[in-house]
């Protein structure tokens, strides 16, 4: 299969580029280097320049799609609502119709696309973001769902160890805990977190099952960022003597943000027959990764036991 991959200098999409193309022809972009330790197709570039856009297509000849490029800073799409319109919906728009009538088109969303007085969403309800990013992400799947007659939308929220160039959340955190830094976590904030290896596992099994639709594929387990934080500093044996509770209210962000971002994949185990980890099993994956390279981390087969479409 040809797979062309936007966004693969980031955190899933290099995840994805290099368990991919271990079996398929997979191309990256992004306008940031590939940092992976094994060389594969990319093309560095400007995906919102259109001639740019329209040359990448013509020469990956993509079967398939994987559109991880987005801008996900929930306060930054706050603060600049054009931005984050003109990259998660407008470009969006444009890539999905510049594709193939009969490529796969997968389009990589979020759980921040509710209210949030709900717990363990499932994709039978209604969407309703409180954030721009929200909105911006849920018009990004309108186009999508538009321009595309196979598609594939995934709502997630991931973590895991990233190129370095910007620091993710869970990286963040380990740093602080072993350094022994004062912070605070909410008890209040709840998520299904999925270690990003753990995705780009299912996410595989997905597409090489040919499968289409909307799936929410996130963790099993819902939990608060706090209870995530004292599960990894158990599991890596550090202290939470610096650690306190905080909650949203308490914190000054300029996104007001859903309280409860949990999503049920009971869908995505219903169809496909597999489960997704629980927090500590992703935790401790995590942990297990954090000094080795990424195609190590992408060294499995990949091929979970995905009923056919």
């Amino acid at each position: 299969m040809k797979i062309l991959i936007t966004g693969a200098g980031g955190l899933l999409g290099a995840h994805l580029t290099a368990l991919l193309s271990r079996r398929h022809q997979v191309t990256g972009t992004d306008r940031h280097p590939w940092w992976g330790d094994r060389p594969v197709s990319f093309m560095p570039g400007e995906l919102g320049e259109v001639s740019f856009m329209e040359d990448l297509v013509k020469k990956a000849a993509p079967d398939c799609v994987i559109h991880c490029a987005a801008v996900t800073n929930v306060d930054l799409c706050e603060r600049d609502p054009a931005l984050a319109h003109a990259v998660n919906a407008e470009l969006t728009r444009r890539l999905a119709r510049a594709v193939p009538p009969n490529c796969l088109f997968v389009y990589i969303s979020t759980d921040g696309l509710f209210n949030g007085d709900k717990s363990m969403v499932t994709e039978e309800e209604p969407p309703l973001p409180r954030t721009v990013y929200g909105k911006s992400k849920l018009q990004g799947e309108r186009e999508v769902q538009s321009a595309c007659e196979r598609r594939l939308i995934i709502r997630t929220n991931f973590y895991g160890w990233s190129s370095g160039r910007k620091t993710t959340f869970a990286e963040w955190l380990y740093g602080a805990l072993e350094s022994k830094q004062r912070i605070t976590l909410f008890e209040d904030f709840f998520f299904t977190p999925i270690y990003v290896v753990d995705l780009a596992e299912r996410l595989a099994a997905l597409i090489e099952a040919g499968r289409t639709g909307l799936f929410h594929v996130a963790g099993a387990e819902r939990v608060s960022k706090e209870a995530f934080g004292r599960q990894l500093a158990e599991s890596a044996r550090f202290s939470l003597e610096n650690v306190q509770r905080g909650t949203l209210k308490q914190a000054s962000l300029a996104a007001d943000r859903p309280r409860d971002m949990s999503l049920s994949s009971e869908c995505f185990y219903r169809i496909t027959g597999v489960t997704v980890p629980g927090c500590r099993e992703g935790i401790l994956r995590f942990l297990g990764d954090r000094r080795r390279l990424l195609s190590v981390r992408c060294s499995g087969s990949g091929e979970l036991l995905a009923r056919p479409a």
